[in-house]
């Protein structure tokens, strides 16, 4: 397939800067998440690629061939919008065709394609409906099926499930990355989705405000965050500040969390909801303020030296604390610090 190389691209719309000096590197086959909230620059950026937007600056290389001046249609790029963007009036087969008889590909190669194409993505019974009799899902289907046909060293997704609901679009996100992994084709995702990001990505590109906050993989994202934007955009976490006392970091409540970092005065902890742990105690610190069930876990507010945290618990015998219970908190022994505060 290919490896994409963006250099510095950057794109204004009159004063406001939508994406500012965006540079990555992705490599053949890998699976590339863009992940931020709306508003980012996640989209910006994806249609800069493709050519629908053009660049203010900045460069994008494809297989070491610079692209960015390129007309969109001659970039070779597949393409799959939130909006599927089928043809309403051409079966199945036709909309997958579509990209190849632009190509001039032979009338039979383009049956055998569309054929294979169509058993890949499992809707070879389809080919003759048109996409007005289709389910949201299988539309999808067919708007993966018109991007890859071509054959694309590249494919980009923006928000190819948004439009889906939660089941299916659990389902369709297994499909896309199995299909992905066996075509082992170059892929660039853009969602607002932690979750969708974390499945399917190789590595995840957090964005803010028009530029690239963090870069790793979905693991090391999500358990090692080094900014607290980063933390917070990647599931829930506490934030919590402790001060650095002989050595040892001591929160606002006075409780003892940890042996401290050399020479840091104050410090700023991100511990994951599932890593809190409550004890109820009549002297407790904390106060439970809300208890949710959510299904396969149960949550914990408290209120604590100010600040309102998250406690998760799982299984059917995680112990449940009433409301107005108060708690002692149990923190794990490998404490993540945060390496920037800011971005929140």
């Amino acid at each position: 397939m290919a490896d994409v190389q963006i250099v510095g691209l950057r794109k204004a719309f009159g004063p406001t800067v939508a994406v500012d000096d965006f540079t990555l590197s992705v490599a053949d086959g890998e699976f590339v998440a863009l992940l931020g909230p709306s508003g980012c620059g996640k989209t910006t950026v994806m249609r800069m690629i493709s050519g629908i937007t053009d660049a203010d600056q900045g460069q994008v290389i494809l297989s070491g061939q610079r692209i960015d001046a390129l007309m969109p249609e001659r970039r070779n790029i597949g393409l799959v919008f939130q909006s599927y963007a089928l043809f309403p009036h051409m079966s199945v087969a036709r909309n997958v065709a579509f990209g190849l008889r632009m190509r001039r590909w032979p009338a039979a190669d383009i049956a055998a394609k569309v054929a294979q194409t169509l058993a890949l993505v499992d809707l070879s019974g389809h080919a003759d409906r048109l996409p007005r009799e289709l389910s949201g899902g299988q539309q999808q289907r067919v708007a993966l099926a018109r991007a890859i046909a071509i054959e694309p060293p590249l494919l980009l997704l923006d928000e190819p499930l948004s439009n889906l609901d939660a089941k299916l679009r659990e389902q369709l996100r297994d499909d896309l990355k199995a299909l992905q992994r066996r075509l082992g084709i170059t892929t660039i995702h853009v969602t607002h989705d932690q979750s969708e990001a974390m499945a399917l990505a190789d590595r995840v590109v957090v964005m803010n405000a028009g530029a690239i906050v963090e870069i790793g993989t979905p693991r090391d994202l999500y358990q090692t965050p080094r900014t607290r934007f980063s933390a917070e955009f990647l599931g829930h976490t506490n934030v919590i500040p402790a001060r650095v006392q002989s050595g040892r970091m001591i929160t606002d409540w006075g409780q003892f969390v940890g042996v401290a970092p050399t020479g840091a005065g104050t410090v700023q902890l991100s511990v994951r909801p599932e890593d809190l742990g409550l004890t109820a105690a009549d002297q407790g610190a904390g106060e439970v303020t809300e208890v949710t069930f959510l299904g396969p876990e149960v949550e914990h507010r408290v209120t604590i030296g100010g600040l309102t945290l998250r406690s998760r618990s799982s299984g059917k015998d995680a112990v449940v604390h009433a409301k107005g219970t108060r708690v002692v908190l149990a923190f794990p022994s490998d404490l993540h610090l945060l390496a920037e505060w800011g971005g929140a």
